[in-house]
C-alpha cells in the first residue's frame, strides 16, 4: 500500500513570461538534524515536510565529478543533502491544470552527472510544447552516485542498503505521483526520460521489484542510448571483486577495524567518501563496481532475463540509439593501448578487460560476427574511398589522433555490446509481450572533418544527440562536453522535429499525435517487419533524410550478445560449468 504523503507547496521563480521554475524541491528532511544519520541508508520515507518553502534557487548536488567550468558557472554546491528535484512549467500553471509530466533522469555511469545540468536544459522543450498547444511540465532530479549511491560488499548486502541511487529515483517518482497535482501536473500522465545511465535507470524502474515497482508511477518512457542489462546482468553486491573494493574503501577511511564499519563510514566526510569510492573502483579495473546490481530486492534477477517476461504491459516505450555509439570506447582504448592493429590485440582487450571469464571460443565468435572489412562506424563514411584510402583514419591522423586498422571494428563491437544490441533485444522482448515500442536511430553528424575533439571523433557518437533532443539553439554553451547543433536549416528543422515528436509522446502517449511534415508516421515495433525511425539531416540546407528503415542491419553481431547475457557482461566472472 502506498502511503499518501503530505502535499507540498512552494514559492517558485518566474524565469520569463513563458516559464516558471520550482527549484530544489526537497523530497525528504534530515534525521536528527544531520545527514550522517541517513548517509549510506535508505531515506526514511516518513521524513517528508509540509508547509510553504521557497524554491527559487537550485539546491545542492550529490557528490559527483561534473565539468568544473559548468559547475562553477552555475554556482552549484555539493552536499549529501542533495535529494531534490526541479520543476519547470509554463507560467501561470495552476493546481488542477493536469499537464503531462516528463521526468528527466541524468546519465553519467552512475558515478557522475546531476539533474540541472545545462547540457540537458529542458526549458526549450517546455517552450516548444506551449507553441504546439501541448503544454507539459518537466522535472529533473538528483540521485546518489558512486559508492554513496551503490554501495557493495558484505556489510551493505547484510544491511539491505544496495541500489540506493535507484531507490532515490523511485522515491522521487512516488513523491511526484503524490504531489505533482499541486504544481499543475497530472500524476496519471508521467513519462520517464533518460540518457545513457539515465536510460538504464528507466529499465530498472520498469522492472523494479520483479516487474511490480512501476505500477501507477508512470505511463511511458523515453530511453536514449541505454538499457538495463549492461554491467548488471552479472553483478551482485557481495561478489568477490566488489568485496575487495569495499575492503579498499575501509582501509582508506580507517574503518576496517571499527566495531560497526558502516557507522564508521557514515562519519567520514561525504565528499571524501565519494572520492575514496571512486579511487577503489578505478583500482579494481575497467568494470564498474558501484553500479546497479542484482540484490534480490530492487533488482530481483538479471534485467535481460526479467525483460523477457516481466515487463509492465500498461506502459509503452520509445527506445533508440545513435549510429556510432562505440566510437567513444574505441577512442579511449586507443589512448590507453595505442593503435589496435590486429586480431590478437583486440582479442586480448576483449578477454582481459571486458569479459575475463568468457571462453576463448565465445570471444572468437565476436570477431567472426564482426569482420574487419564489414561496414563499421562512422557509417557516414565508407571504409575506403575509391582511391583505396581510409578517409576516416586519414582525417584522424591529420588531427594528431590514433587510428589503427581495427579501430572501426572495435567501435562496432563495443557500440553494439554496450548499447545498440540492448535496444534491439529489449524492443523484440517487449513487442513479444504486446508492449507498444517506438524505436529510432539517430544518424545526424554534428561534427565534420577535420576532426578536432580529443575525446571522441565526432560523428553520431554517444551523447551527440543532446543539442538535438533538447532543441538547444546554435551557439549554446555545452562546456566542451558535447557538440553544438549545426547551424544550417536542415539540422535546426530536425532538432525541432525531434522535440515535437517527443512532446507529442509525453503529452498523449503517441508520437504521431502531432504532425511534422518531414517525419513519416512512426510505427510500433513489429516483429515480422521491424522498423526504426532514422533521424538524419544532411550537411546541406533544406535537405532532410528522415525515413523508416528495416531494423535488420548487422543481424549476426546483434544476435550474438543475447545468447550470452551473463558470460558476455562487463567484467563478468561467470562462465558455464563444463
Amino acid at each position: 500500500m502506498v502511503r499518501v504523503l503530505p502535499s507540498l507547496f512552494a514559492i517558485c521563480a518566474v524565469l520569463d513570461l513563458a516559464l516558471a521554475a520550482c527549484l530544489s524541491t526537497p523530497k525528504a528532511t534530515t534525521l536528527n538534524g544531520t545527514y550522517t544519520g541517513v548517509r549510506i541508508r535508505e531515506f526514511d520515507q516518513e521524513a517528508f515536510w509540509g508547509g510553504v518553502k521557497s524554491a527559487a534557487s537550485y539546491g545542492a548536488l550529490c557528490p559527483t565529478t561534473p565539468n568544473p567550468t559548468a559547475f562553477a558557472d552555475a554556482g552549484f554546491t555539493y552536499s549529501d543533502d542533495c535529494l531534490n528535484l526541479n520543476i519547470l512549467r509554463p507560467a501561470r500553471t495552476a493546481p488542477g491544470d493536469k499537464l503531462p509530466v516528463a521526468v528527466w533522469i541524468h546519465g553519467g555511469s552512475f558515478s557522475a552527472g546531476f539533474g540541472p545540468d545545462g547540457n540537458t536544459n529542458t526549458s526549450y522543450v517546455v517552450k516548444a510544447s506551449m507553441e504546439n498547444e501541448l503544454p507539459i511540465i518537466t522535472i529533473t532530479l538528483n540521485y546518489r552516485l558512486g559508492f554513496l549511491g551503490f554501495p557493495g560488499g558484505p556489510d551493505a548486502t547484510a544491511a539491505g542498503i544496495t541500489n540506493l541511487g535507484l531507490k532515490d529515483q523511485h522515491l522521487a517518482l512516488r513523491w511526484i505521483r503524490e504531489n505533482i497535482a499541486a504544481f499543475g501536473g497530472d500524476p496519471d500522465k508521467v513519462t520517464l526520460w533518460g540518457q545513457s545511465a539515465g536510460a538504464m535507470s528507466i529499465t530498472h524502474q520498469l522492472l523494479a521489484y520483479g516487474g511490480n515497482g512501476a505500477s501507477g508511477l508512470f505511463r511511458g518512457a523515453i530511453a536514449v542510448s541505454g538499457t538495463g542489462g549492461l554491467g548488471t546482468n552479472s553483478l551482485t553486491p557481495d561478489e568477490v571483486r566488489v568485496s575487495q573494493a569495499y575492503d579498499t574503501v575501509l582501509n582508506l577511511t580507517s574503518c576496517a577495524n571499527a566495531a560497526d564499519r558502516l557507522d564508521c563510514l557514515r562519519e567520514v566526510d561525504y565528499k571524501a567518501l565519494y572520492d575514496v569510492g571512486q579511487q577503489a573502483s578505478a583500482a579494481a579495473g575497467l568494470a564498474p563496481l558501484w553500479w546497479p546490481s542484482v540484490d534480490g530486492d530492487f533488482i530481483t534477477e538479471s534485467p535481460s532475463l526479467l525483460a523477457a517476461g516481466r515487463f509492465p504491459r500498461d506502459i509503452n516505450f520509445i527506445s533508440g540509439t545513435n549510429s556510432d555509439e562505440g566510437l567513444l570506447v574505441a577512442q579511449l582504448l586507443q589512448q590507453s593501448f595505442g593503435p589496435i592493429e590486429d586480431d590478437a590485440t583486440l582479442l586480448f582487450i576483449l578477454g582481459a578487460l571486458f569479459f575475463p571469464a568468457a571462453r576463448p571460443e565465445v570471444l572468437q565468435k565476436i570477431l567472426d560476427a564482426y569482420p574487419v572489412d564489414a561496414p563499421s562506424p562512422p557509417y557516414s563514411l565508407p571504409m575506403k574511398a575509391a582511391s583505396g584510402e581510409d578517409v576516416f583514419c586519414d582525417a584522424m591522423k591529420a588531427a594528431g589522433q590514433l587510428c589503427g586498422a581495427q579501430y572501426r571494428r572495435t567501435a562496432a563491437i563495443f557500440g553494439d555490446f554496450q548499447i545498440i544490441n540492448g535496444r534491439r533485444f529489449f524492443a523484440e522482448s517487449l513487442a513479444k509481450q504486446g508492449v507498444d515500442v517506438f524505436t529510432y536511430r539517430f544518424d545526424t553528424n554534428p561534427t565534420s572533418i577535420p576532426i578536432s575533439s580529443i575525446l571522441t571523433p565526432g560523428f553520431t557518437a554517444h551523447s551527440t544527440e543532446y543539442t538535438y533532443f533538447f532543441n538547444l539553439p546554435p551557439g549554446y554553451n555545452m562546456y566542451g562536453m558535447n557538440p553544438q547543433v549545426v547551424n544550417i536549416s536542415s539540422h535546426l528543422e530536425l532538432s525541432r522535429g525531434i522535440v515535437d515528436k517527443l512532446v507529442s509522446y509525453i503529452a498523449t502517449g503517441d508520437p504521431n499525435t502531432f504532425n511534422v511534415d518531414f517525419i513519416p508516421k512512426w510505427p510500433t515495433y513489429d516483429l515480422a517487419s521491424p522498423k526504426n525511425m532514422l533521424l538524419n539531416a544532411t550537411e546541406s540546407d533544406n535537405q532532410l533524410n528522415v525515413r523508416l528503415e528495416p531494423d535488420t542491419w548487422r543481424a549476426e553481431g546483434m544476435a550474438l550478445w543475447p545468447q550470452y547475457p551473463i558470460e558476455l557482461d562487463l567484467g563478468s566472472t561467470w562462465r558455464p560449468q563444463m
